[in-house]
């Protein structure tokens, strides 16, 4: 696999799990970074305040380098560990997941709480369409107005690059990660183009 695409989802996937009374509710989201990882599970403790934890787990990276795991008050490695467990043993990245839960009244012990949120996780997964995507970036220019056909120009030839022109009139550019370096400097050879 090229180092700018890896296996992931495009998309939220959800699922129920209930064990002794107690309801666990998966969400299985794609992630950019781990500040959006951490503002979806922020999200999710406001959305689900009434709920009695939200543990969770992400993966990101091409190599799967960045994992992170959160038990939310559970006992240690027994909610957070399966859930990120479950994300590893589908081999998928760039992923978060974040599983609710509501006490049903009777204490599960370590191992259905292992085997409840890790299920909940693994429901999302069994359910996700998972899809070899690509990371890109973004190179944002802008170009007199008078010159600007010489950037249409270079864009319409360019089969693997996309672009947008945005409120203030500048180009923004997308392209795969292992492109852009040689994006940018064909883009530097075009007249009064300025590389933001």
């Amino acid at each position: 696999m090229l180092a700018d695409t890896y296996n992931g989802i495009s998309t939220l996937y959800t699922s129920e799990y209930k064990a002794s009374g107690s309801k666990f509710y998966g969400y299985l989201f794609p992630v950019k970074s781990a500040s959006d990882f951490d503002e979806r599970i922020k999200e999710y403790k406001e959305k689900f305040a009434d709920a009695t934890h939200v543990c969770s787990g992400c993966v990101i990276g091409t190599e799967r380098e960045y994992q992170r795991c959160s038990d939310d008050g559970e006992p240690s490695n027994s909610s957070g560990r399966p859930i990120l467990n479950a994300i590893l043993s589908a081999k998928i990245t760039y992923v978060g997941c974040a599983v609710v839960r509501y006490y049903g009244g009777k204490k599960l012990g370590i191992p259905g709480l292992i085997e409840s949120y890790g299920a909940a996780a693994q429901i999302c997964i069994d359910d996700a369409v998972i899809k070899t995507l690509v990371i890109e970036d973004i190179t944002i220019c802008k170009i007199h107005p008078t010159e600007s056909y010489r950037l249409y120009n270079f864009l319409a030839r360019q089969k693997e690059v996309s672009f947008v022109t945005n409120a203030d009139g500048q180009f923004e550019i997308s392209c795969r990660t292992s492109m852009t370096a040689d994006l940018r400097r064909e883009l530097k050879k075009i007249l009064t183009l300025v590389v933001c």
